[in-house]
């Protein structure tokens, strides 16, 4: 039987060259790791480097135990997964990935009931760009992820289920000028600095075409702000220390607008808008960990469109009245005064 831990020794001396830096790499001594490497070669029976003064190099065994030691690893992490599965939710492990919108938004609660229920279970969840969350779902280093669905819909070996879109607005601190503006535009946002985490390709083009800041990234289609910053609550400091401008979801500001340390821009965008959802593998059979995690998710969701919904009635809806209120008066007053001095006249 070959012992799995001595083959990724040996995969990781043939990347390092050199039994030094491999030692290193696996943080044992050089001794240790000589001896990991001949007990192998003695199982095996063959040769499977040759020692050279200043490189290893794999023999022919080597280079063919090398070759299938990928797959072989591959699989003993799938029968431990496997295993893991029958397991069941008290004793497993669940892996996702998340964009910064759902994992601000709801995935911690999720995560929170999900761990009430299930003490037992490990849960790791893993924030970054959307490229490299794909990547980790592709190669099963995630069960699943939580991210926008328009970076996805070629990638055939994805599942995709989307989950509730929120509205997304434009946001200042409180006293910030562009409140003196009746009707604001994204042409008026543009001359003040803006603030907040990458988005998506759908937006890049109208972002960076009306606002003329920021750039889009070549290789992702991102659109990256002049003030890149990679959580919300980094992006509602800056505003509120600043004349800058940001974007988020209407849920992920509830508590700022309420209290008026934030204020909502009336500014429309076709895009404006969430478009997050589940992507796993597709053909990949889902834990009973991941089942029960997507369940609270959803649970959560729904929770968070009631809370829009109620935000809208109780803060955005009668600051828009007042504002309405404020303009016809101003109108009247323009027009009193211009009665007046026509009757002077």
């Amino acid at each position: 039987m070959l012992d799995l831990t001595l083959l990724s020794h040996a995969q990781t001396l043939a990347r390092h060259g050199n039994f030094a830096r491999a030692a290193s790499a696996l943080y044992m001594s050089q001794p240790t790791l000589s001896r990991h490497i001949a007990a192998l070669e003695q199982q095996l029976g063959v040769r499977l480097f040759d020692r050279g003064r200043k490189r290893v190099e794999p023999t022919a065994y080597g280079r063919l135990l090398l070759e299938r030691a990928g797959a072989l690893a591959a699989d003993a992490a799938e029968l431990v997964r496997e295993l893991h599965l029958l397991q069941g939710l008290e004793a497993g492990e669940l892996f996702v990935g998340a964009a910064i919108y759902p994992a601000e938004l709801s995935l911690g609660r999720a995560v929170g009931r999900l761990a009430a229920k299930h003490p037992g279970l490990r849960i790791e969840v893993t924030t970054g760009d959307w490229r490299s969350i794909i990547e980790a779902t592709l190669s099963t280093r995630l069960d699943l992820s939580v991210l926008e669905l328009s970076v996805v819909e070629e990638e055939k070996r994805l599942t995709v289920e989307a989950l509730p879109r929120h509205p997304g607005v434009f946001f200042t601190r409180a006293g910030h000028p562009l409140q003196l503006e009746q009707s604001p535009t994204l042409e008026h946002l543009s001359d003040f600095p803006f603030a907040g985490p990458k988005l998506a390709p759908r937006a890049a083009s109208a972002m960076s075409r009306l606002l003329k800041q920021g750039v889009t990234d070549a290789s992702s289609g991102d659109y990256i702000p002049p003030i890149k910053v990679d959580s919300i609550r980094l992006a509602k400091d800056a505003v509120m220390a600043s004349d800058a401008v940001s974007l988020a979801p209407l849920a992920a500001i509830t508590a700022e607008l309420a209290s008026g340390a934030l204020v909502a821009l009336p500014v429309k965008a076709p895009w404006l808008y969430t478009n997050y959802g589940f992507v796993h593998l597709t053909g990949r059979s889902l834990s009973p960990a991941a089942v029960a995690f997507m369940d609270r998710v959803r649970k959560v969701e729904q929770e968070i469109v009631a809370e829009e919904e109620r935000l809208m009635l109780t803060v955005l809806e009668p600051r828009r009245l007042q504002r309405r209120r404020t303009e016809v008066r101003r109108a009247a007053r323009i027009d009193r005064r211009s009665a007046d001095s026509r009757k002077r006249a």
